[in-house]
């Protein structure tokens, strides 16, 4: 990859293999869009919980890829329940908070 960025973020490059599919769309047409819709909602809650002992600034922009895709499987499929966009909503909301913090004390 000479050259060429790094981005662990949007494109890691441990997930680029001889294949035209990203692995969230073979997730999708594997499990459905509301478990990859659910799915993603856990992965950022993972990466929120996780970034002050592990990936740092790194690991909130990974929960951000996440909610984004979460908003917009929802958009697209109408997945979540009321209760269940509003605990999204709150998890977007609780990502902002600890990257602001973060950047604060770094």
């Amino acid at each position: 990859m000479e050259g060429q960025k790094v981005d662990n973020v949007n494109h890691p490059a441990h997930y680029e293999q001889s294949t035209s599919i990203e692995r969230i769309e073979a997730m999708m047409v594997t499990f459905g869009e509301r478990s990859v819709c659910h799915f993603c909602v856990c992965n950022a809650f993972k990466y929120i919980w996780r970034h002050k002992n592990k990936g740092g600034l790194e690991d909130l922009e990974k929960a951000q890829w996440y909610i984004d895709k979460a908003f917009e499987i929802n958009e697209m499929y109408d997945t979540l329940s009321c209760g269940e966009q509003e605990a999204l909503l709150r998890l977007a909301e609780l990502k902002k908070q600890k990257e602001q913090s973060w950047q604060e004390s770094h």
